[in-house]
């Protein structure tokens, strides 16, 4: 299972509580990219990592093989994991005025605000989840009015075969227009 989103939408604590949950392995693939050497140095502008996807794939690729078991791997950039490897991709997804307040909350720098939320607002992670999985096997889960208990909980309606919205239900663009609040993103 693949847990992925822009920053701030919830991945790595439902990730790790669901993973808690179901008693199985989380792989986070930020973590999984330093200790494999996938890291090559770190973007000034974004103050992140820059992985080498080919090195992080290589490692998923080889521990999911060993693994022979489920296994819950979280991430912005999911769509690495091995499409053979994964039953199902979760995008988490939040309303991008939430998330605004959310990263900004965090600190994030006015520049890395912008970019994730236009990210969301334009559907980035469940555009990557889709091309490598195919919208069968990708759900959305919008969790601005969740907390992390009820994301794990679609979370586990989604595992059961329950729950979760169908790639492409989530669109940010016209539900902002809709509610007159598009233009408080774009300034």
């Amino acid at each position: 299972m693949v847990i992925t989103g822009t920053p701030g939408v919830g991945k790595t604590a439902v990730a790790k509580r669901l993973a808690e949950k179901m008693g199985v392995r989380l792989i986070e693939l930020n973590l999984l990219a330093r200790e494999a050497g996938g890291v090559e140095g770190k973007d000034p502008q974004r103050g992140t990592d820059i992985i080498k996807p080919r090195v992080v794939r290589s490692a998923l690729r080889r521990i999911l093989k060993e693994s022979g078991e489920m296994v819950i791997v979280e991430g912005h950039y999911g769509e690495l994991v091995p499409p053979e490897f994964v039953k199902v991709a979760i995008v988490l997804r939040t309303n991008p005025l939430s998330l605004t307040e959310r990263l900004k909350g965090r600190g994030y720098p006015e520049a890395k605000v912008k970019e994730n939320v236009e990210a969301e607002l334009l559907d980035y992670c469940l555009i990557k989840a889709v091309e490598a999985y195919g919208e069968g096997r990708v759900v959305e889960v919008d969790t601005t009015e969740l907390d992390t208990e009820g994301a794990v909980k679609e979370g586990e309606g989604i595992i059961r075969g329950e729950g979760g919205l169908p790639a492409g239900s989530i669109n940010w663009i016209a539900r902002l227009e809709r509610e007159g609040t598009i233009k408080d993103l774009i300034r």
